[in-house]
């Protein structure tokens, strides 16, 4: 069989029983807090770019009152719940599943309860994280982002549950998906492009647009993921299609899915904490500082630069530089950085003093652990130190739900329920997300 046909095989008899408690538990999550991060994206003056896109229908976004077409709402929510990039992500392939998986099943939940995403989500999500954990971190050191190269692929396996396709239909869009996929190129990234927190929604719109044409009996081909004579998508991605086996797929990969804590880029979240190590045993004057130098590994380089002068909120949240100095300028790191005003010159007088480079036990542990030292040079000779070995790899069934080795306390289920209310709380009432998370946590499927 092709591996489109096995990968759909896997989609459509996952059962929910077969997961454990805690995997079940997570894929609750995995809809409720990209919910949150969806409403709290949408307060944000940055949400227009998603609607450039937008066409009116009938699908509503959480929080929002304007409806649109399965398409534009694939899109828009995409780009919502990334804009504060404090969705969840996968530690062993460097994606982000959630921008585009869960807005593809939002967008043709059509009147289903929302227990009836939980499934197809988690069936979307081992299969986005299979192959990106394949690819990794090879495809990204070669230039394509993996959210959206394998977000399509497990967004379309998680309509085909979610829609209850057949077998057959389910191959086709699955192949049609790989054919059509988004090359997000990772440049755009790392030129903190004002485009790229849409490449996760276009994406799912993509998934859309495979599993439709796949339902008028139109294909790309059996072996698009595979390959033959000539390469495969997933050869494309610098994966092994071979180290693909579906039949033994259980959900493991749920398992290294993580939920962040910060607003910020994965990459700039050691610098964060390795500041907040400093500042947690002393507060300090940001005024006094001399020099800055932060050793790392050669991901976090990548996004070592400052933002350009316009400081949009994308090119903000990627800079490891402004990270750091927003941090010690504001003693501290959370929503408020963010929407503090974007131009600030106590930050950009920090960024000509933050000198970077490559710390070698720092690259040999990438991309188990993301790690960072911060030193800090005073004008008056003294030296203040903080580190950050964050275990951005390690997966765990059972918690905490943050990657360990951070000055903020990893995320245990209150610390997931209190991010949720201060996320959902900047679009909604109290009760309204006290409601929603109830129904979303409280909820059982078949």
């Amino acid at each position: 069989m092709s591996l489109a046909s096995r990968i759909a095989d896997f989609a459509l008899g996952l059962q929910w029983d077969s997961l454990g408690e805690g995997r079940r538990q997570k894929a609750r999550w995995f809809v409720a807090d990209y919910i949150g991060s969806t409403l709290a994206g949408s307060t944000l003056p940055e949400a227009e770019s998603g609607y450039v896109l937008a066409q009116p229908g009938a699908v509503k976004l959480p929080g929002s009152e304007c409806g649109l077409t399965p398409e534009s709402a694939a899109v828009a929510m995409g780009t919502l719940g990334a804009l504060l990039q404090i969705h969840d992500g996968f530690g062993g392939g460097g994606n982000h599943p959630s921008s585009s998986i869960i807005p593809a099943l939002w967008a043709l939940r059509g009147h289903r309860p929302i227990r009836d995403l939980f499934l197809p989500a988690a069936a979307g999500y081992e299969v986005a994280c299979r192959i990106a954990k394949g690819s990794h971190p090879a495809q990204t050191q070669a230039g394509t982002a993996p959210t959206s190269t394998t977000g399509v692929i497990g967004a379309t396996a998680a309509l085909g549950r979610l829609l209850k396709l057949d077998r057959r239909t389910l191959a086709d869009a699955i192949s049609n998906a790989a054919f059509m996929a988004p090359m997000a190129v990772l440049r755009g990234l790392t030129e903190h492009g004002s485009v790229v927190p849409l490449h996760g929604g276009i994406a799912a719109r993509t998934a859309i647009e495979a599993v439709r044409l796949a339902e008028a009996g139109l294909n790309a081909g059996d072996t698009v993921l595979e390959g033959g004579k000539d390469p495969g998508y997933i050869q494309v991605l610098r994966g092994d299609a071979g180290a693909l086996q579906p039949e033994s797929w259980k959900g493991e990969m749920l398992d290294g899915v993580y939920f962040k804590p910060l607003p910020a880029c994965r990459h700039a979240q050691p610098a964060i904490e390795a500041v907040l190590a400093v500042l947690k045993e002393k507060a300090l004057n940001y005024k006094e500082i001399k020099k800055i130098v932060v050793k790392t590994y050669p991901m976090a380089l990548v996004f070592g630069q400052p933002p350009r002068e316009s400081h949009e909120l994308y090119d903000r949240l990627m800079s490891m530089p402004w990270a750091i100095a927003s941090s010690l300028v504001h003693g501290g790191f959370g929503f408020d950085n963010v929407v503090a005003p974007a131009r600030d010159p106590r930050i950009e007088s920090l960024y000509a003093k933050i000198f970077s480079v490559v710390e070698p036990d720092y690259e040999g542990q990438y991309p188990k652990r993301l790690c960072t030292r911060i030193e800090i040079q005073m004008n008056n000779g003294e030296t203040r130190t903080g580190q950050c070995l964050m275990e951005y790899g390690v997966p765990s069934e059972s918690g905490p739900y943050s990657p360990r080795g951070t000055t903020t306390p990893p995320l245990d289920e209150a610390g997931m329920r209190r991010k949720f209310f201060d996320l959902a709380c900047r679009r909604v009432s109290r009760a309204e997300a006290e409601a929603l998370l109830g129904e979303i946590l409280q909820a059982e499927t078949a």
